[in-house]
Formats: C-alpha cells, sequence, structure tokens
C-alpha cells in the first residue's frame, strides 16, 4: 500500500514538474534563444540526474541492450516534438497546448489497430471520435484563433503516439532510465548539429536557468519512471490527466492566463475519452502503455 501511495505520489510530482519546466521555458527562454539552442542545453544538463540514477540506481549495465536503433529513432522524433512543443510556448497559452498533445492516446489507439491490429471495439471508436471533436473544440479551425503552430502540435502528439507505439511494439522489457537517456543523448546531438548555424550566445545568467531546466527535466523524467514501476498500468495512465489542469494552474500563476469556455470544454472532452479509452483496455485485457520495466512518460522522449 505504500508502494501505491509513494508511486501516485511520484506520478503527480513528475507531472507537475514537467508543467513546471514548461513555464520556466515559456517565460524566461522561449523569447531570446532559437528553439533547437533551448533544447540542445535542456537536454545537455538533464543527463546530471539521469547519470546519478545510471551509477547509483539502475547501473550502467542497462544501456547495453540491442534495441539501440529504436531508442535513438525515437529520440529522433522526440527531438522534432520537443521543437514543435517549445516554439508553441510563443503564441500560446497551456490550455491551447496541453489539450491538443492529449490527444496522442487517441490517435494510439488507432495507430494500434492499424500497425499492431489490435481489435478496437465501436465503444472505444467512439470515444477516439468524441475526443477528436474535443481538440476541434480547442483548436478551432477556420477562425483566427486557430493557427499554424497549433496545427503542429497536433502533428507532435501524433509524433508521441507513435513513440509508444515503438515501446509497445519492441521494447517490452528495457530500462525507462535507459530510454530517458538515450532520449536526451539524442537530443543533445542533434540540437547541436542543427542548432550550430542560429546559435545566440548567452545572456547574463542564463546558464543558470537552463542548468535548472535540465535538472527539473531529468529529475521529472525520472519521478515519472519510479511512479510507472510502483504502479498498475490502470492506476498509472489516468495520472498523465493532472498535467492538464496542472497547466491551467500555473498557467495562471506565470502568465495570469485563463482558459476560455471551449478550451475547458474541450480539454474536458479530450480527458474522458482518454481515461474511458483506458479504461476499457484495462477490462479487456490491453495495457495503455507497456511493462512496468519500459513505461515511460512520452514527455521523456520529447527531448526536455
Amino acid at each position: 500500500m505504500k508502494d501505491k501511495f509513494l508511486g501516485i505520489f511520484l506520478g503527480f510530482a513528475g507531472y507537475t514538474i514537467f508543467v513546471f519546466l514548461d513555464s520556466i521555458i515559456k517565460k524566461y527562454l522561449v523569447q531570446d534563444y532559437p528553439v533547437l539552442e533551448i533544447n540542445f542545453y535542456i537536454c545537455l544538463f538533464s543527463l546530471i540526474p539521469i547519470s546519478i540514477a545510471l551509477q547509483f540506481i539502475t547501473g550502467w549495465g542497462v544501456l547495453i541492450n540491442n534495441k539501440v536503433h529504436i531508442q535513438l529513432f525515437r529520440g529522433f522524433l522526440g527531438l522534432i516534438c520537443a521543437a514543435i512543443i517549445i516554439n508553441s510556448f510563443k503564441e500560446h497559452a497551456f490550455s491551447e497546448i496541453y489539450p491538443i498533445l492529449f490527444s496522442a492516446p487517441l490517435i494510439l489507439t488507432l495507430l494500434s489497430y492499424f500497425v499492431l491490429k489490435e481489435k478496437v471495439g465501436p465503444r472505444r471508436v467512439i470515444a477516439v471520435l468524441v475526443g477528436f471533436i474535443g481538440v476541434l473544440i480547442v483548436s478551432r479551425p477556420g477562425t483566427i484563433h486557430f493557427t499554424f503552430s497549433l496545427f503542429l502540435l497536433f502533428i507532435g502528439a501524433i509524433i508521441l503516439a507513435v513513440n509508444v507505439l515503438l515501446i509497445r511494439m519492441y521494447a517490452n522489457n528495457q530500462s525507462s532510465v535507459a530510454f530517458a537517456f538515450y532520449g536526451f543523448v539524442t537530443g543533445l546531438v542533434l540540437s547541436a548539429v542543427f542548432a550550430y548555424n542560429t546559435y545566440v550566445p548567452l545572456i547574463g545568467n542564463d546558464i543558470y536557468i537552463f542548468l535548472a531546466c535540465g535538472i527539473i527535466a531529468g529529475t521529472g523524467g525520472l519521478c515519472i519512471s519510479a511512479a510507472s514501476k510502483s504502479l498498475e498500468s490502470s492506476l498509472f495512465a489516468p495520472l498523465q490527466y493532472f498535467q492538464l489542469l496542472a497547466g491551467f494552474v500555473f498557467g495562471y500563476l506565470f502568465f495570469s492566463d485563463l482558459p476560455d469556455f471551449f478550451e475547458i470544454l474541450g480539454s474536458v472532452i479530450i480527458s474522458l475519452s482518454g481515461l474511458f479509452i483506458i479504461y476499457r483496455e484495462y477490462k479487456i485485457g490491453l495495457r495503455p502503455y507497456v511493462s512496468k520495466e519500459s513505461r515511460v512518460r512520452d514527455v521523456i522522449n520529447r527531448g526536455h
């Protein structure tokens, strides 16, 4: 019982940490530095807590496996997703960004049907369709509210879903810390390559902000990794929707942003649809993610 409560606490803490991280990036960094440069420093400094975990908890041997190419590819996808999300901070509030990203579980259900040939019954199909209605309500295509950044966020949600699909396909017994390590290392290397020509010298003490962001990112990933090992999928998976609520709270505390009626309505619809899909997968014996040893929060693989 203690392990369960600890797992729930770590899950809430991890998702709160990631929203806090996004708040710092949005408030202090995104207007002054290129997106890939931001991602480079965060990936670099995130390796501090990840390396500590490898040294004292899991051991470095977990990095040795026959799925390195899959992990590197997921890291590449994570870099693209990170760039999309960080770029969206320039124009949009969390109450617009997070609901669209949380369409990823809906997309994953469709991908699982077409790629993994999983049976998807009519109730989950209806839940997916209703969830996408929620996405349309939040993004409001065809209005001045809808921007190219919001469209790219939907692409980011597809990438998040593909990342989880790759876990289901290839990584049932891989360490979640190894996933985090390879994701951050891949993001670090690729960000350095693509950000070289747009590098902006650091201003004042911003290096310490980047250092804090990296440590926060790595720590948040480890918290969620630990939570995933302590909880059954049916309890762990719904915790991710706490990030939607945390996004509303931090959006108000940091930026005085209040969600409008459409953002609240769409978020509720998306959340209820996603939770229903999780419930149905639990009832029929499917697990929303994979084994306890390999479940990792998708945000780890965003690259920050």
